[in-house]
């Protein structure tokens, strides 16, 4: 009696579980989102994959990098702000979208909902930037993982992140360059102090920083005053000039302003490729906005607002990040 209420009890359990595709042999054919594992680095990495059912004959692959203690669940909840619409771009522009998951800091867990990257800031106890994980490697393995799976092109691999997620994907232009077609960054400065060589392969590359950043600081330093110290937005956008060998000769833009109550203004300066070699770099000075992603359609929180600040409401920002990045291919 005992072995058969045990049986039963586990088989119960056996189906109340949630189910994690089999990363090695994933249904291709299945639409909307997917979770995937694989090993790397003597860890489980956690992976979701978005597949639209308007995707394309090789298509191209976009890695959606979520923020600090966020995860690749969370940045496209229903409040999460304007990363949601990237899902949307998938299924219009027919790319494959993979949002990959950090690792907690704390718990080292690589499977849960605050997580973190091991971007270039130096690791320190106790700190966002305290991750020592292989996120490089994880992230180069998981585009040769979507090639062999989805038959993705490895020509049009484009990266973009936000806050932490942002400075990941200034460490993958510094240490996996050649991998990436383009890229576009949110909320993010680059260190004083790097953990990371210094880049020196150019790839496109827009920026979107906000003036009245209560986190990333706009003039720089310390997040919340403690932890390493961030170049300026000014000082970043100096240090990838030099690394994408720009034009340093501006086209400058100021967005329309949409959106009057916002309080809020885009300006847009350009500084476009010289020669074979270099690469066209877009930086977006949000003014009056905090730690926010502009958006049109996704409003932050009121009570997120208080926290992070004021939003930009006169353009959808993935959007642009996708006009700017699909222009690119590495061949």
């Amino acid at each position: 009696m005992f072995k058969t209420s045990l049986f039963f009890i586990l088989l119960l359990n056996f189906y109340t579980l949630p189910i994690l595709a089999d990363s090695n042999q994933p249904d291709t054919d299945m639409t909307g989102w997917s979770e995937f594992s694989l090993s790397h680095g003597k860890l489980t990495r956690y992976f979701r994959v978005y597949r639209p059912r308007s995707l394309a004959d090789n298509p191209a692959v976009v890695f959606v990098l979520h923020g600090g203690t966020q995860s690749m669940r969370k940045i496209f909840k229903k409040r999460a702000g304007g990363s949601q619409e990237w899902q949307t771009l998938a299924d219009k522009e027919g790319f494959l979208l993979i949002a990959p998951n950090g690792i907690n800091i704390k718990k080292g867990d690589p499977g849960g909902d605050r997580q973190n990257w091991n971007d270039c800031r130096i690791p320190i106890k106790d700190n966002g930037s305290a991750s020592t994980a292989d996120d490089v490697g994880f992230i180069d393995s998981l585009i040769d993982w979507s090639h062999q799976h989805y038959q993705t092109s490895l020509n049009r691999v484009y990266v973009s992140g936000a806050s932490n997620g942002g400075m990941m994907t200034f460490r993958l232009l510094t240490e996996l360059g050649s991998r990436f077609a383009a890229a576009a960054v949110f909320i993010a400065n680059q260190p004083v102090q790097s953990d990371c060589s210094e880049a020196g392969y150019a790839v496109p590359l827009m920026i979107m920083n906000s003036t009245d950043d209560p986190l990333v600081l706009w003039q720089g330093g310390q997040i919340r005053k403690k932890g390493p110290h961030l170049l300026s937005s000014e000082g970043t956008l100096r240090y990838w000039l030099k690394v994408n060998r720009s034009n340093t000769t501006m086209q400058l833009e100021t967005l329309p302003d949409l959106n009057k109550a916002d309080h809020s203004r885009i300006i847009k300066r350009m500084f476009p490729a010289t020669a074979a070699g270099s690469a066209d770099l877009w930086f977006y000075e949000v003014t009056g906005a905090g730690h926010t992603m502009p958006s049109i359609k996704y409003d932050v929180p009121m009570l997120a607002r208080w926290l992070v600040g004021n939003q930009n409401k006169d353009l959808e920002a993935t959007h642009e990040a996708w006009n700017f990045m699909k222009k690119y291919s590495t061949k």
